[in-house]
């Protein structure tokens, strides 16, 4: 492995990690012809991605909420979307960082009163799920019948 990668190895035989930047990067690679704040299609992203996750159709929900990441960068839904993905995939490094970023979106949106406290406090507890170290084992995969919502959470 080069040591001019800024990916990491936690250790041997492990999947590298990836920054914040390096997925979005990864990202706007995949999809090139998305434009953030020219899409159209964003609500209908997120309801489509909530039936593809409803659906267990995880590779589907992962495509549309990479969409909607790319088409809406300063919201928290896509962000929030493939940290459910990720969660059910089981890969707990990018579902924590993508949780994180939703919180991050979703707090400014509550600051600028654009957000229900509510919903924040939804992806405070997903967030809560995914950290092993809080529940003392690897957390199961959040129920999304349990607090999915069609529409866009706002």
């Amino acid at each position: 492995m080069s040591t001019s990668t800024s990916a990491k190895r936690s250790e041997p035989n492990r999947p590298l990690t990836l920054t914040l930047a390096e997925h979005l990067h990864r990202l706007r690679q995949q999809f090139p012809a998305i434009r953030p704040f020219e899409e159209e299609d964003d609500v209908k992203w997120w309801n489509d991605g909530l039936d593809a996750l409803d659906a267990n159709r995880l590779d589907l929900a992962e495509r549309i909420f990479k969409k909607l990441v790319l088409a809406q960068p300063n919201h928290f839904d896509g962000y929030f979307g493939l940290a459910q993905v990720y969660h059910r995939q089981r890969s707990v490094q990018p579902a924590i960082l993508f949780a994180d970023e939703a919180l991050r979106l979703a707090q400014a949106s509550l600051d600028d009163g654009s957000l229900d406290p509510s919903t924040l406090d939804e992806l405070r507890e997903f967030r809560r799920q995914l950290d092993p170290a809080s529940a003392g084992s690897t957390p199961e995969p959040a129920n999304p019948d349990a607090s999915q919502q069609k529409s866009r959470p706002v």
